[in-house]
């Protein structure tokens, strides 16, 4: 194996434990995500927030892994939630306090 084949294949090696160490963290997300769905879908009582453009989803998706991972307060979540989507506040109040569980 000469010097380059030996650069690139500890690059590739190296680039697949980071994807795997970034997709067990995806992986936890993600499951909490699930279990926080389910919840909420089986609340009578909660209010689903109207995520319609992809915009919206996406902004939401990174509001809800941004507490997942501790990078926002459950505070934080609920205003910028309220902010976005007026009218919405006990639901987000709701998602945070599952995420936190």
């Amino acid at each position: 194996m000469n010097k380059f084949h030996a650069v690139a294949a500890a690059a590739a090696l190296a680039a697949g434990l980071l994807t795997a160490t970034s997709s067990m963290a995806t992986t936890a997300f993600d499951n909490k995500m699930s279990t926080v769905i389910r919840t909420v879908k089986a609340d009578p009582n909660y209010k689903s927030i109207p995520l319609q453009t992809s915009a919206d989803r996406q902004w939401f998706f990174a509001q809800c892994e941004a507490l997942y991972g501790k990078k926002i307060t459950k505070e934080q979540f609920v205003s910028e939630g309220a902010r976005q989507f007026p009218g919405y506040e006990a639901s987000f109040s709701q998602l945070a306090d599952q995420f936190a569980s």
